[in-house]
């Protein structure tokens, strides 16, 4: 059982070795090789906690099916989201005209987003590691000629990461190697097996994703909810519940760190708000794992005489560079009177990685478009607009159920490119409700939409035989799942906030362990990647602060 008995008084007088803000995949399986290595760990965690044996968890399904009273108030929908292991930060999006408010759809608690993501853990194609030489054209992006490591050097971590995860799926035929070790996942299902068996007709290369799950009896493969069987690998499961039970850690759930104090070449405190209570924790390694949003949010946040631009800002790059992903849905019915209803995450298409030696991005089977539930989550959320959409829904209901539901839903995940005037800023009013808030400017760039208007054509070419829907969600800056790069690595601390380690280049004992870090997105889901050098930063922080 998780460690409940720690206060935030209590955790103030201990002297901790490593203290990690944020349990999502990064800090959770830092946090995990660490404990097991003896050190003395707290998670500080701003979610509530949703670890096995915790009261009033939401699992089985989104909080806005299970509960459908909570659009009541405010109050109610908020507590179902953390009780659902969803975030309930508010975001300010300035990007346009007018800006636009919303709770994005991440997570928050142990395993943060990786609790409710789909499973897929997949490695980055080598060549990914470097990027800029796959763009004709990067205009002003900041995208690396590399990264400051290899995917040979990432490569013995990716091994770990697999296996403490549990991932199991095929290789990708166009790279065998990469997935060659995996324990087989099982048959595709029947939703999926006709498209594969078309696709593999056309010559294309589909396979069974590489998937962090135990496929449990009458496993769901669950997505956008917490995992009601187990079956789930995420940074929680496989990361913090370990720490915590088995490693000694502890954890620190529904405190918010504030800010960090720090002298010119060390972090001296954390300041922390948990309740009513101000908290100041301090550690002899501090590192950062709250997500590409939150993250450089910290450091903006922690301005001093000796920080005037923002913690470990001295390059100026802290914030910026915020990359998403361009993720379009396309919805098809592989057979005529196709009803699918079922989860369905297990294609996976690189076919259209690259074209003509210009990077694109991946192709996975997502879910249904019912199990997705969009009308459903939008209803039940307080607000003007999810009252209309109640007020509608008897009309509306029906021409849905007929003209969009019933597909199979296919994500087309592409990558964008970093650059400086894509950034995450802190809020310009102060939180009243112990809410973070935050604002995000995000455009995509000439170079972008030219891509993505070749991606999507050479996709929906090859499905030119089938009825499909395309849904052009690439344009909505909600979709923040795969945020990352606001608080990137480098070799130049002129262009970077990180080394090679992680480390910040101008503090001593400041490390950030999420996605931020990345230079650069790729075209694949950055779990795995996330989870791999947090075991290699783990490793480094051991040797070189604790080493006898």
């Amino acid at each position: 059982m998780p460690d409940c008995e720690l206060t935030g008084r209590g955790a103030e007088h201990i002297d901790w070795d490593v203290i990690v803000v944020g349990a999502g995949m990064g800090g959770g399986m830092l946090g995990q090789r660490l404990a097991r290595a003896g050190r003395r760990l707290l998670f500080v965690e701003k979610g509530r906690s949703t670890l096995p044996g915790t009261a009033d968890t939401i699992r089985s399904a989104m909080p806005e099916i299970a509960e459908p009273h909570l659009s009541r108030s405010k109050t109610t929908y908020y507590d179902a989201l953390a009780r659902s292991g969803r975030s309930t930060d508010e975001i300010t999006d300035i990007s346009g005209r007018r800006p636009r408010t919303f709770v994005p759809f991440i997570g928050a608690g142990p395993g943060g987003s990786s609790a409710l993501y789909g499973m897929v853990c997949e490695r980055f194609f080598a060549d990914d590691f470097t990027p800029r030489q796959f763009f004709t054209n990067p205009g002003e992006s900041t995208v690396p000629e590399s990264w400051p490591i290899t995917y040979e050097q990432l490569a013995p971590w990716y091994t770990q990461a697999e296996k403490l995860l549990g991932v199991r799926g095929q290789p990708d035929p166009l790279r065998p190697k990469s997935g060659a070790n995996l324990p087989a996942a099982p048959p595709f299902s029947p939703d999926n097996q006709p498209l594969v068996n078309y696709l593999s007709g056309r010559g294309l290369h589909p396979y069974h994703l590489p998937m962090a799950c135990d496929y449990a009896d009458d496993c769901l493969t669950c997505q956008a909810y917490l995992c009601p069987k187990g079956c789930k690998n995420d940074g929680g499961r496989a990361g913090v519940l370990p720490a915590v039970t088995e490693y000694g850690a502890s954890l620190l759930d529904e405190c918010r760190v504030v800010r960090l104090d720090a002298g010119q070449t060390r972090v001296q405190h954390i300041i922390c708000q948990r309740g009513n209570d101000m908290l100041a924790l301090r550690a002899k390694v501090v590192v950062l794992a709250a997500g590409a949003l939150a993250t450089p949010v910290l450091l903006l946040n922690s301005r001093s005489g000796d920080w005037p631009r923002g913690l470990a800002n001295g390059s100026d790059m802290v914030g910026r560079n915020l990359m998403r992903h361009v993720m379009d849905w396309i919805e098809i019915w592989p057979q005529r009177g196709s009803r699918i209803t079922a989860e369905n995450k297990e294609i996976g298409l690189n076919d259209f990685y690259t074209i003509d030696g210009q990077k694109y991005g991946t192709v996975q089977s997502a879910s249904s478009m019912a199990s997705l539930a969009p009308v459903d989550m939008m209803m039940n959320q307080p607000g003007l607009m999810a009252k209309a959409l109640r007020w509608a829904s008897p009309v509306a209901r029906p021409v849905y159920d007929r003209v969009i539901s019933g597909g199979l839903v296919l994500a087309a995940i592409m990558e964008d490119l970093p650059y400086r005037d894509n950034r995450v800023l802190p809020s310009d009013r102060p939180s009243t409700d112990g809410r973070q808030r935050l604002r995000i400017q995000y455009r995509l760039h000439p170079g972008e939409l030219a891509r993505r208007e070749v991606f999507l054509s050479a996709l929906n070419d090859v499905l030119r035989p089938f009825r499909t829907l395309t849904l052009r969600t690439g344009e909505n800056n909600g979709t923040l799942g795969h945020a990352c790069g606001t608080v990137r690595f480098g070799a130049d601390p002129a262009t970077s906030v990180l080394d090679a380690h992680n480390r910040a280049h101008e503090l001593e004992n400041l490390y950030v362990a999420d996605a931020s870090f990345f230079p650069s997105s790729s075209g694949i889901n950055p779990s795995l990647t996330v989870a791999a050098n947090a075991l290699r930063v783990a490793e480094h922080i051991n040797e070189a602060h604790f080493a006898s």
